[in-house]
């Protein structure tokens, strides 16, 4: 028997860690990408793209508002930390209107940066809208940000100690994380009627953090924004009607909140809002929200129901990943997307209604949710499925994929224990790396008439697989692909697979018959190892065989002649 081991909790973490991590530096870092001579960090969930470090650059450069990578067009939204630092001939930088965040960092050390007589203004640094860096000798107690500034690079004010007043227009939408961190001198800061999103930590240790009167009752308040909260918060917490904003991570952590009542005017949820609120049982969540963000409830552990209003549009990466009580939820028609790790270890989850346009699933959205035990009903819309979606499923018993999706991704049901049967399109061309591994109870499958690829372990551990007709169209077998099958009776070799990889078929002590075509080419390492039914075996002349292909067993192996026309 194949021992179950915990591969595939190791290959989730890695699988996930990047996703999971998309915005802790407020930048995506997943797969990379070259174009036109820069290099680019895509983010596949959002379809968003940031310019990379360690460009070597020189002249004048355009950045452009959108990329190809393969077949997909990604907009461009950011530039990443020390983009273009060091490039000293870099002389001028265009940027377009997609741009949100920028690192000051990304341009230092850059002609254009160091250049202050020809591009420095006032004691500012601008790249056409975006305030790039500030001069702390020159910028005093107060500064008002200019009218056509729509946005400020990460660390703009570092090292202004003297500032003291701060005015933003409305023309700056969103405060990228730790902006104003530590500019302990600012007491007093007027956001602009624009702003609708706050990074995390955007005014840590500033004066105005420091200053008792802005806390109202645990909770930290700068102009009409929720910045942040601490212990002292009531169990039951009501922010303040007028308030529009809340910043990223505002409550996380906070083990004192139980139920909290947001403000009407509120279109989203930052990343991480309440992330690691061990007590909160209910949020009521307003009418009008529109996006709620990356971990925005990640580990409320004890949010057992969550109303979500039509309005919402967008969900995003791990937004109730560890919530661990919660039992049932209905997802708006609006959302497209299932972003990465959704419900990741949602251990309680056991109904999900699906909205209506989804085209979607990204990885391991239900990984770990041990009670979730039938997948059905998915929209013909859903084209994708993503790596791990369902590993970790215990009680998953029955699940109908839609005619739209043509790959069963890897370790998609991975570990899914109790999984009896699974419906899939004769259109799925592909069964990729450990699809079904250890699915213990699988006792028959079947394999779509298009198939192409069976991958590395799909089937390993099925131990009740009793029989898999493959068709003839499959050329690729990839190792161990039915290694542990200790139910498989018999098995037909393809007419275009012309390889049997090592471990192909490895402890299926079932097994009594094997029929092979005369293109078989070879048969490789551990292939039978131990398929102690197999008596006799009819190979091709021309056929080259391992020496350890049959170990364990006590085949009689007969060559027989290529049939000539």
């Amino acid at each position: 028997m194949l021992k179950t081991t915990n591969i595939h909790l190791l290959f989730i973490a890695a699988l996930l860690g990047a996703a999971m991590s998309v915005h802790a530096a407020n930048k995506p870092s997943l797969q990379r990408a070259n174009w036109d001579g820069l290099s680019y960090i895509l983010d596949e969930q959002t379809m968003t793209a940031y310019v990379d470090a360690g460009q070597k650059v020189q002249g004048d450069i355009s950045i452009p508002e959108q990329i190809e990578a393969g077949e997909d067009i990604y907009t461009v939204v950011g530039i990443s930390d020390k983009a273009f630092k060091g490039c000293k001939e870099l002389t001028s930088v265009s940027l377009p209107s997609t741009i949100r965040t920028v690192y000051r960092s990304a341009f230092e050390g850059t002609a254009f940066y160091t250049n202050k007589e020809e591009n420095w203004e006032h004691g500012t640094l601008y790249i056409d809208s975006i305030l790039i860096s500030v001069d702390p000798d020159s910028i005093r107690s107060k500064y008002i940000v200019p009218e056509r500034t729509n946005a400020i690079a990460v660390g703009a004010f570092i090292d202004c100690k003297e500032l003291k007043q701060l005015f933003l227009p409305n023309t700056i939408t969103e405060i990228a994380p730790e902006t104003f961190r530590g500019c302990k001198s600012i007491r007093k800061f007027k956001l602009g009627s624009g702003i609708r999103r706050i990074g995390k930590d955007a005014f840590l240790n500033t004066g105005a953090w420091e200053n008792e009167g802005n806390w109202k009752k645990g909770v930290l308040y700068i102009d009409t924004c929720v910045i942040a909260s601490d212990k002292s918060i009531k169990p039951v917490y009501v922010v303040r009607p007028e308030s529009r904003v809340m910043a990223d991570a505002a409550f996380a952590e906070n083990t004192a909140l139980q139920h909290i009542v947001l403000s009407p005017r509120y279109k989203e949820i930052g990343n991480e809002t309440f992330a690691g609120c061990g007590h909160l049982e209910y949020v009521d969540i307003p009418a009008d929200i529109e996006r709620i963000g990356d971990k925005a409830f990640a580990d409320c552990s004890a949010l057992k129901e969550l109303r979500l209003p039509a309005s919402v549009k967008e969900l995003g990466v791990q937004s109730f990943s560890g919530c661990v009580t919660l039992s049932e939820i209905r997802l708006p028609d609006h959302i497209t997307t299932l972003p990465n790790g959704l419900f990741y270890q949602c251990q309680a989850l056991q109904k999900v209604s699906w909205p209506a346009g989804l085209t979607r699933i990204g990885k391991g959205v239900f990984y770990g949710c041990v009670t979730l035990r039938e997948v059905k009903d998915l929209p013909q819309t859903v084209k994708y499925i993503g790596s791990g979606t369902f590993c970790g499923c215990y009680d998953l018993r029955t699940a109908v994929l839609p005619d739209s999706v043509m790959q069963i991704a890897a370790h998609l049901f991975d570990g899914c224990s109790a999984l009896t049967k699974v419906t899939c399109s004769d259109n799925v061309y592909d069964i990729s790396e450990f699809a079904f591994r250890n699915c213990v109870h699988l006792e028959a499958i079947h394999i779509p008439d298009y198939l192409f690829r069976i991958g590395q372990y799909a089937f390993a551990g099925c131990l009740s697989l009793r029989y898999a007709a493959l068709n003839d169209n499959i050329e690729v077998i990839e190792q161990g692909a039915f290694m542990g099958c200790a139910s498989l009776e018999k098995m037909n070799i393809p007419l275009k697979t012309k390889h049997i990889e090592k471990q192909t078929f490895s402890g299926c002590r079932a097994l009594s018959e094997v029929n092979f075509h005369t293109k078989v080419e070879d048969v490789g390492e551990l292939a039978f190892e131990n398929c102690t039914l197999l008596k006799k075996t009819f190979l091709p002349e021309k056929t080259e065989v391992h020496k350890t292909a049959f170990k364990g067993t006590k085949t009689i192996i007969t060559r027989v002649p290529e049939k000539t026309e």
